[in-house]
């Protein structure tokens, strides 16, 4: 495309591209303090007490005890759960709570995704930012259960908003070569974000001083008005390419490219995307789009709930629960270092079957080794690669949907897709509840139908990104309503020849 071409001109990852790039990238190891802030702010305190009767020998919540009016707990730091006696018959309230961020995520990736496509990614994503600031200083401020509740709702929404934006923002300005390893690059930012959390929970051990030191450096952040331009590619996709163009050629003179303005020239179209405000609709209504949404919106959903499903499984392992929580951010940079060095090299859809396929053999594996204690390294082995298949496949279908879809429509798109992915995250409990049989049955099941699916789906390495949905529909081979199938080897010599033919009468 004319604008890929352009961005060669410039500089593909150049000095501007870097620190933009890495600017935005930090941002994501703040995205995974607050989506797993619960693991802290809302754990239990190892000891329990019935303050009515403190010197009984029986467990408050359990059967035989007394009813109790108030609790009191062991001093080694502060919770929800501690503040608002979330114990016993209120301890769904915790998980309640998390299940309202995750739904605020979900929302937030809609809302967010399609003001995005409309307005502007920086513009939306330092709402996001301002939002996400706000409220998480107000959730740090409450002074009852419910006010927590609806803020961390609000909070949900606001960083499932964000975490898109600045996904797309800092990855449509690169070239195409550069867009796998920035997308695995922002994921490993996500896991070194969980590892620094476990690191500040075991420091500050006040839930309302942690939610504080995981907000105030968002402020920060709102610098990327002055320091992140806005993406050139979807300024051109709106028909305003003098804008896309004064970006371009700013890129290439910070990159120090000898252009000229007239080296940056965007061809213009004569039907402009400007002159129709793409939407969520549009996501489904031409054939090509339609088939590359469905089968992402189902490898999303897989991968989160197999994701977080194994995770599940691992968990409550015993042991220091910081060390536990950060170990299980670092198991997953060995999927992302095999990502970040053979996503160019193998491809998107080649590395991704060969992840989901892992995912899913594991997890059928799992099916046929009983939970014996002679067998249970054998069944943490495998948890673990499946972990690892899985968390691969993830970061993988981020990059790749992001690619496959237009950019009129691609924060719409992967809007859709990061809701497949929430529902996914809530499904993830039912399913374990099932028993272990079940449960990693429908997860190696699922992945393994996502792996199927994915045959379908071309690969997008070194293609530059389509700008229009035309440029899908006409791309695609395997939806052009003008490819004729050649059955015999007959047929295919005489259209050869007519071929020739027509490319001789073209030269004179």
């Amino acid at each position: 495309m004319e604008f890929d071409k352009v961005l060669k001109t410039v500089g593909e990852f150049g000095r501007v591209q870097k620190s933009n790039f890495l600017l935005l990238a930090s941002l994501n190891g703040f995205m995974a303090m607050h989506m797993l802030a619960l693991a802290f702010v809302g754990k239990e305190p190892q000891h329990i007490f019935c303050a009515d009767n403190p010197i009984s020998k029986v467990h408050p919540c359990s059967p035989k005890a007394r009813p109790c009016s108030h609790y009191t707990y062991s001093k080694e730091f502060t919770s929800i759960v501690s503040e608002w006696d979330l114990v016993c018959d209120n301890s769904y309230k915790v998980s309640l709570v998390q299940s309202l961020f995750m739904f605020g995520v979900l929302a937030g990736t809609m809302v967010f995704g399609t003001m995005a496509d409309k307005y502007g990614r920086r513009k939306i994503c330092l709402l996001g930012l301002i939002l996400m600031s706000m409220f998480g200083m107000l959730s740090a401020l409450t002074r009852s259960y419910v006010q927590f509740a609806v803020t961390r709702f609000l909070l949900g929404t606001a960083t499932g908003g964000v975490i898109l934006c600045s996904f797309v923002l800092a990855t449509e300005n690169l070239g195409s070569s550069y867009r796998g390893p920035a997308g695995t690059f922002l994921q490993a930012v996500f896991c070194i974000g969980i590892m620094l959390f476990a690191v500040l929970a075991y420091y500050i051990r006040s839930w309302r001083v942690l939610l504080f030191t995981t907000t105030l450096p968002l402020i920060g952040y709102l610098s990327i008005n002055w320091f992140v331009p806005e993406s050139a590619r979807w300024l051109a996709s709106q028909g305003r390419v003098s804008e896309a163009e004064d970006i371009l050629y700013y890129i290439g003179h910070t990159n120090g490219k000898n252009i000229t303005k007239a080296m940056v020239k965007l061809k213009t179209s004569s039907n402009p995307t400007n002159a129709k405000q793409y939407g969520l609709t549009d996501c489904f209504r031409t054939p090509v789009i339609r088939s590359r949404m469905v089968i992402m919106i189902f490898n999303w959903f897989t991968c989160s709930m197999v994701y977080y499903g194994l995770t599940m499984n691992a968990s409550n392992q015993g042991g220091n629960m910081y060390t536990s929580f950060a170990l299980s951010g670092l198991a997953e940079l060995p999927a992302y270092t095999v990502c970040f060095f053979l996503l160019n090299r193998f491809g998107r859809r080649k590395l991704l079957l060969m992840s989901i396929f892992t995912a899913g053999i594991t997890c059928l594996a799992l099916v046929t080794v009983p939970s014996h204690p002679e067998l249970m390294n054998l069944r943490t082995s495998l948890n673990f690669v499946g972990k690892m298949g899985v968390a691969a496949a993830f970061n993988i279908v981020y990059i790749y949907a992001s690619e496959l879809l237009p950019t009129v429509v691609r924060n719409s798109g992967m809007g859709v897709c990061s809701m497949a992915a929430r529902l996914g995250g809530v499904v993830a409990p039912s399913v374990i509840l099932m028993g272990d049989f079940m449960a990693f049955l429908v997860f190696g099941a699922t992945a393994f139908i996502s792996g199927v699916l994915d045959l379908w789906l071309p690969e997008t390495l070194d293609k530059p990104l389509p700008e229009s949905i035309k440029d899908v529909e006409d791309g695609d081979v395997r939806w052009r309503e003008d490819v004729v199938v050649v059955k015999d080897a007959k047929t295919l010599e005489m259209m050869e020849e007519k071929i020739e033919m027509f490319q001789k009468d073209e030269m004179v």
